[in-house]
């Protein structure tokens, strides 16, 4: 079901934020980011957030993949401008975390985005159930 712009949750509600550059490079020919970037800008959200948090494992044999993506456009992107990625876990798997993401610009937001990873072990390509210590660093960044 799809929630209205004026109903989803602001800015300040998500747990965590990076700011990234829009590059001239990000433009479509209609001079707005193209809408696979918009994509980018959601895994450059997902990959710092597990950065920062410690919770890439790869050292351990896991890592973590992509399993679905949904993206809804709002307003345009346009440069130049930076972007702020905001993400928060919506629901923890037994293996799998559901993300409520959204692409902020000077606090208004442009993209609604929700995407699911599953951690998985590097050697037999399955999923792989999270750990308590990673469990705990996720209660922490859930949305309210």
């Amino acid at each position: 079901m799809r929630i209205p712009v004026d109903e989803r949750a602001p800015l300040a509600s998500y747990p965590f934020l990076t700011v990234h550059p829009v590059r001239y490079g990000d433009l479509d020919p209609n001079n707005h980011v193209n809408n696979a970037v918009i994509g980018t800008y959601l895994e450059i959200g997902r990959t710092e957030f597990f950065d920062r948090e410690g919770i890439r494992l790869t050292a351990e044999g896991r890592g973590i993949s992509l399993v679905h993506v949904e993206i809804e456009f709002h307003r345009e992107i346009l440069y130049p401008g930076s972007v702020q990625i905001v993400s928060g876990i919506r629901r923890v798997g037994a293996s799998s975390l559901t993300f409520d993401q959204a692409v902020f610009v000077d606090g208004v937001r442009h993209v609604s985005g929700s995407s699911t990873t599953a951690q998985v072990d590097k050697t037999t390509g399955r999923s792989t159930p999270w750990n308590d210590v990673q469990r705990a660093k996720f209660a922490r960044l859930m949305m309210p």
